[in-house]
């Protein structure tokens, strides 16, 4: 199986989603990732406990989908004969991810110079709220705050007439920077494989969601402005939008060539009479056709109207839920939702690059706390001793 980043090991210190979520990425595509975790363990592992998303009766799928085909290590970095492990699996390390905050980085000595020090080919990666500079440099940031609101995306996804705000789903943000990051640390070894030298790689939340709402934000940059919200019920083509269906559902077309796809959408719609229309009246009558084309689908149901439409390979989906998505075709074809590897009905969502055709793979589930400390210590050369004397001191979990 192709692994690009097999052989590069990897040391994170981070918590939560977004950082971790890179270093996920990295270990699906083939790095060997250790997680070091605070003898507490990851503020992570309480959210889908806390009521504040969905439970799964005891599945914890924020933590897995966050640190799987991870090994795990507990250490007290706070303690002298813990921060000094960490040193020691810095030395061997290619990459190390953080996002702890500029005054803990200091204060635990896992400052870029202080790790370079150790090891000067070190790729050095952080994931910030911000940015690193600034006057908010040194202040935390979730997805929800940094990525969902401040930068813009919540206010564009949300109907001016709407009462409440858009909701954003767990770790949107996160999981969309962690990509972001995890192709910055790539691009950083490939430099280091050029010249020999290890260099930093940024990323906040901030900036993700500002390349995330590019086109809006170019768009207001000349205007002055906020762009205006296109209304599809205004567009002079009836065949982009949506329409509901018999069962409640809904229809997304999406087909900008008219003289291609009108006659075969008023063939799967029986609107024959329709067929022949020239293209520019039906731009110039697209209102009226669009009211015709919303009776007409809500006269059948979904697996009707997916039936007629592929039939004359009409550019459309379904609206899909969760559910929908589990079940889709091309998601399973291409292994976009591959299985747990230790719960029977789990599934995670794979990194969503591949190479030579070859789809990724979950062989490990997000390690327990501590889980390898012995197996990674025993690699970086620390005999049954050592480490009985590091967990005697309190610096090992």
């Amino acid at each position: 199986m192709t692994k690009p980043l097999e052989g590069v090991k990897v040391v994170e210190v981070a918590e939560q989603s977004f950082v971790p979520s890179a270093a996920a990425v990295l270990a699906d595509w083939g790095a060997d990732v250790v997680k070091v975790e605070r003898p507490q363990g990851d503020p992570l592992r309480a959210v889908t406990a806390s009521g504040l998303v969905a439970a799964t009766e005891g599945f914890d799928y924020l933590t897995e989908n966050a640190n799987r085909n991870k090994r795990g290590l507990c250490l007290d970095l706070k303690n002298e004969d813990g921060r000094s492990v960490l040193d020691r699996l810095v030395a061997e390390a290619d990459v190390f991810i953080t996002n702890l905050l500029p005054d803990a980085c200091e204060k635990l000595r896992i400052r870029p110079g202080d790790l370079q020090a150790v090891n000067p080919r070190l790729v050095y990666a952080r994931g910030h709220g911000q940015g690193q500079l600034g006057p908010e440099a040194g202040a935390g940031g979730y997805d929800a705050v940094s990525f969902f609101s401040r930068g813009g995306i919540a206010h564009m996804m949300t109907s001016p007439e709407a009462g409440s705000l858009t909701s954003q789903r767990p770790a949107q943000g996160d999981v969309t920077s962690g990509m972001f990051l995890a192709g910055g640390v790539a691009a950083a070894l490939f430099r280091r494989e050029r010249t020999g030298r290890g260099c930093v790689v940024d990323c906040s939340l901030l900036g993700s969601a500002v390349w995330t709402l590019g086109p809006d934000l170019a768009a207001a940059s000349v205007l002055g402005r906020e762009p205006e919200r296109i209304d599809p019920l205004d567009l002079p083509n009836p065949l982009i939008g949506v329409y509901r269906t018999a069962d409640a559902r809904w229809l997304m077309l999406t087909m900008l060539d008219i003289p291609q796809w009108w006659g075969p959408v008023c063939d799967a719609t029986g609107l024959d009479d329709l067929a022949g229309m020239p293209t520019e009246e039906v731009a110039a009558n697209a209102k009226k056709l669009r009211e015709r084309l919303a009776e007409v689908f809500l006269t059948r149901d979904l697996p009707e109207w997916e039936e007629r439409l592929d039939a004359r390979r009409c550019i459309y989906a379904r609206v899909s839920n969760p559910v929908d998505v589990l079940d889709d075709r091309q998601v399973n074809e291409n292994g976009y939702l591959p299985r747990h590897p230790a719960h029977p009905d789990a599934r995670l969502a794979a990194s969503p690059l591949q190479f030579d055709g070859e789809q990724v793979s979950v062989t490990r589930p997000a390690p327990d706390r501590g889980a390898h400390t012995d197996e990674i210590l025993g690699e970086a050369g620390f005999d049954s001793g050592e480490i009985s004397r590091l967990r005697a001191c309190g610096a090992l979990e």
